[in-house]
């Protein structure tokens, strides 16, 4: 009777570690959970797209040439996958004319984190809105974004990024016929740090 005991127990503490890793690799890694935040350093290019005027058919060129941009953005994690945050940033973008365009984009963003560790892929929508300024003229409108972030975890505090968005703004004035919708493409790189 021992010695069957004792052999149940041997056969026992040498399956042991068997089920025991196989516990361990049923539970799920995520790279992010509640109370979790990225803060990003963005540097790239706006690429003015053309603008839409409602009394033409058609895109109409956008007569500038790709532009300088920078900003900075955060993101806190309200769970795994959903976070909510914002970004300020800048383009100076030269027209044909030889004209400075300075757009300043600001937005609140809500973004879905798809997780395929070491890469994230985060797609974006925001509102908020574009402060232009073109030589002495200056103007305030709404900003809608769209696009998608691909960060590359290089270790648990830093990433490396890149950001594709497509900003669209709306410009309304007292005229009507000089309403316009223009179209912009943020294309930048970034590092961001995990907090």
């Amino acid at each position: 009777m021992r010695i069957r005991f004792l052999a149940l127990l041997l056969v026992a503490a040498a399956l042991a570690p068997v089920y025991a890793q196989d516990g361990l690799s049923a539970v799920e890694y995520s790279d992010y959970e509640k109370g979790d935040g990225i803060f990003s350093l963005n540097l790239g290019t706006n690429i003015p797209l053309g603008f839409y005027d409602p009394t033409q058919p058609g895109l109409v060129g956008p007569n500038s040439t790709l532009g300088f941009a920078f900003g900075l953005s955060y993101l806190g994690f309200l769970d795994e996958h959903w976070a909510l945050g914002g970004d300020a940033g800048g383009a100076f973008i030269t027209t044909l004319a030889e004209r400075r365009l300075f757009l300043a984009p600001i937005s609140f963003k809500a973004a879905y984190a798809i997780n395929l560790s070491p890469i994230s892929i985060l797609p974006t929508i925001g509102v908020g809105m574009a402060i232009s300024s073109l030589s002495d003229y200056k103007h305030i409108d709404p900003l809608f974004k769209l696009g998608s972030s691909f960060l590359w975890r290089y270790n648990s505090d830093v990433s490396y990024g890149l950001h594709l968005f497509a900003d669209i703004i709306p410009q309304f004035y007292e005229d009507s016929t000089q309403n316009r919708v223009g179209f912009f493409m943020e294309a930048t790189l970034s590092v961001s740090y995990h907090l």
